[in-house]
């Protein structure tokens, strides 16, 4: 089969997620009630007061970095948050950033396959949405450890959970920009040569799918050797 242009991909991709946006107004945005149907008076709810986030907004639009901000050694991830693979690899990236403390750190990057996942995107509108408040790496963790637990309750069940402003959270879903950063991470990638999920990018280097822990130290090693001008390390000897 031909391989398909770059600029055709990033169309396909363009339009496609305009098909979610439409789609995710249903299933992720609050539905008004029936205009002709009385309502009547509300019930009566317990009195509580809304639990705000505390952590600091970061900056509109600014990429979603967990670790060090000045580490040597930076892994660049291109996910999707329906992928069982990039779920996977959750941990390892984890694990990398407590072996390693100060010398990594972890960036997300939106690549949702909305081929193989027609939901994809709308969940990682819900995460980027999380972000502004935020709470991004949070929301991750979530998204990944419940995989198959993304109806639009169970999305705004995480919102709640992490005690987001949920008036806010729900305005931030209304904002296309979300989008255009989705079509952006999404974009590049496509222009780095990614196929598949995941892709790392470890100081550069790419490294595709869920590999093992000790092959993903070894690249974290390499990479951190070379950013201190050491060599970089050799595969014991056998024997």
């Amino acid at each position: 089969m031909k391989p398909i242009e770059r600029s055709a991909r990033k169309s396909v991709f363009f339009w496609s997620a305009l098909v979610v946006a439409a789609a995710g107004l249903y299933f992720l945005w609050p539905r008004p009630p029936l205009s002709n149907v009385p309502t009547g008076p509300p019930a009566a709810q317990p009195s509580r007061v809304e639990q705000k986030s505390e952590a600091p907004a970061p900056p509109k639009g600014a990429l979603p970095v967990r670790g060090a901000a000045a580490a040597p050694v930076t892994i660049e991830e291109f996910s999707d948050f329906q992928c069982p693979y990039c779920a996977r690899s959750v941990t390892n990236v984890k694990q990398i950033l407590e072996k390693y403390p100060g010398e990594v750190r972890w960036i997300f990057r939106h690549f949702p396959v909305f081929s193989s996942h027609p939901t994809a995107p709308a969940i990682h509108l819900v995460a980027i949405a999380a972000g502004e408040q935020g709470r991004f790496w949070e929301m991750h963790d979530l998204l990944f450890a419940n995989q198959d637990r993304v109806s639009r309750d169970d999305l705004f069940g995480y919102a709640r959970q992490l005690h987001l402003d949920m008036k806010l959270f729900e305005e931030t879903l209304r904002d296309r920009d979300l989008l255009v950063r989705i079509e952006t991470d999404y974009n590049e990638a496509v222009d780095r040569g990614v196929r598949a999920t995941p892709t790392f990018f470890i100081n550069g280097r790419k490294v595709e799918g869920a590999i093992p822990l000790p092959l993903f130290e070894r690249e974290v090693e390499s990479a951190l050797a070379r950013a201190k001008g050491a060599a970089a390390p050799t595969a014991p000897s056998g024997g």
